[in-house]
């Protein structure tokens, strides 16, 4: 579960990322245009990118694997955070969960003075 709430964060963290490039991106070029995720991969590693569409089948390349790579990477690392978050979820805890950071046991009121 903790794996899982990690991995959500971590991919919410690089949609923050996303837009910030994003972002700079259309104040530096005057357009706007979302970062595909295959130009994400090809800028991040270029030889793995081209070494995986060596090995693979020009039909498993063209029909599976291509959508996937331009799929804008912003929606794509939202979508894939909030639902690993969603996975890793305490399930069973008497307190209400919150909206992404799972839920957290009540806190114990301490008593005051003496007694």
């Amino acid at each position: 579960m903790v794996l899982f709430r990690a991995l959500g964060w971590i991919l919410l963290a690089l949609a923050i990322s996303a837009v910030v490039f994003d972002a700079l991106s259309w104040w530096s070029d005057g357009a706007f245009r979302l970062l595909a995720l295959g130009d994400l991969w090809s800028r991040l590693d270029l030889g793995s990118l081209n070494a995986l569409q060596q090995d693979l089948s020009g039909a498993v390349w063209s029909r599976l694997l291509m959508p996937i790579l331009r799929v804008p990477a912003l929606p794509a690392f939202v979508i894939a955070g909030v639902l690993f978050l969603w996975l890793g979820r305490r399930v069973g805890s008497r307190a209400e969960p919150s909206f992404l950071g799972g839920s957290r046991p009540p806190r114990r009121k301490r008593s005051r003075g003496l007694s």
